[in-house]
């Protein structure tokens, strides 16, 4: 019984400490999203086609420099959550989150992070 108990508790702890990530169901990953890095700087992904492939085009402002836009295309498995755009870099992006209004990527823009974007 003291086993059993303990269990329930270590269940309900490790659940509170769950985040935000996951793929929502009804949730799509085309559209575009912007994530700004600071005054004047942003990144833009815009992806279109259907939900498990397409195009992708990243834009880059930075407010020292003239944009810099990059076209590729793209496959998404919305099951395991690995995005691949080989136009953009070479290893899986992890698709973190995916809701209505939030994309959580890890490695990219910047390969050993995770960068938040919000839908336009």
């Amino acid at each position: 019984m003291l086993a059993f108990a303990m269990v329930a508790m270590l269940s309900v702890s490790l659940s509170s400490c769950k985040d935000d990530d996951g793929i929502e169901d009804d949730a799509t990953i085309l559209g575009e999203w912007v994530h700004h890095d600071g005054v004047g700087e942003a990144d833009v992904l815009i992806f279109t086609g259907a939900l498990t492939q397409g195009n992708v085009t990243y834009t880059e402002f930075d407010d020292d420099d003239a944009p810099e836009t990059l076209v590729s295309t793209f496959t998404f498995n919305p099951k395991t959550g690995v995005l691949k755009v080989p136009g953009f870099t070479y290893r899986d992006v992890i698709v973190k989150t995916l809701t209505a209004t939030k994309l959580k990527l890890k490695y990219f823009p910047d390969d050993d992070e995770t960068t938040t974007f919000g839908r336009r």
